[in-house]
């Protein structure tokens, strides 16, 4: 089995290969990427059967980059391996195209078991973020997705606004943000506008301020 490492920490993805490879000798790391825009790139260039991927990346997010991929209709399973349990994570995931959740608090036999079961087309969810979604890992594995897995103001936005409006208040520009997002500055202008009338706030000062107040800027 082919698989790509995408994980913007060299150290990581530098043991995790060679764990994976001394534990189960049937699997090839086929690339070894830092960035979501890299790898998407070495997805199309080397066809891994399976991509094992973090959220949080240098710049475009492991989300993003899921996103682009399944537009690209890259034939490869995906793999989200990360640190972040929060269950709004876990259903723009899931959602955007990926077969499976896993932590990295797992161990290695763990995550092996979870890119097996993924490879077969099975989605598998890390049974600490099943408890964190309080019961609705089963809708969540069968894609049946909706806003009650969701927490806070976010619920009412859709996969792609939560990227664009995570990207707003970490103070990126609508230019940085097409960028991240791999879209056009016009679509990021639309979903801002959405974004808006569903927060009912009508500037960027007053999205940061309700973001503020819900916990959602980083100090």
């Amino acid at each position: 089995m082919r698989i790509l490492l995408v994980d913007d920490h060299s150290v990581f993805r530098e043991a995790l290969s060679c764990l994976l490879v001394t534990r189960d000798p049937s699997l090839t790391i086929v690339g070894e990427k830092a960035t979501a825009r890299d790898g998407v790139k070495a997805v199309l260039e080397s066809q891994p059967d399976v991509v094992v991927m973090d959220i949080m990346l240098g710049g475009a997010s492991g989300i993003a980059a899921i996103h682009e991929l399944r537009r690209l209709d890259a034939h490869c399973r995906i793999l989200v391996l990360t640190a972040i349990v929060e269950p709004g994570y876990v259903v723009d995931a899931l959602s955007a195209g990926a077969e499976g959740y896993a932590l990295k608090e797992q161990s290695i036999d763990d995550i092996l078991v979870a890119i097996h079961r993924v490879a077969r087309g099975t989605t598998y969810i890390a049974p600490r973020v099943e408890l964190a979604l309080g019961g609705a890992g089963a809708s969540i594995a069968g894609h049946r997705l909706s806003a009650a897995a969701l927490e806070g103001i976010v619920a009412s936005l859709s996969v792609r606004e939560r990227e664009v409006f995570r990207l707003v208040v970490a103070g990126l520009t609508n230019q940085r943000i097409s960028t991240e997002l791999f879209i056009s500055v016009k679509t990021v202008e639309t979903h801002r506008t959405r974004i808006n009338k569903k927060l009912r706030v009508h500037s960027t000062v007053e999205l940061l301020r309700l973001a503020a107040l819900n916990g959602l800027v980083s100090a």
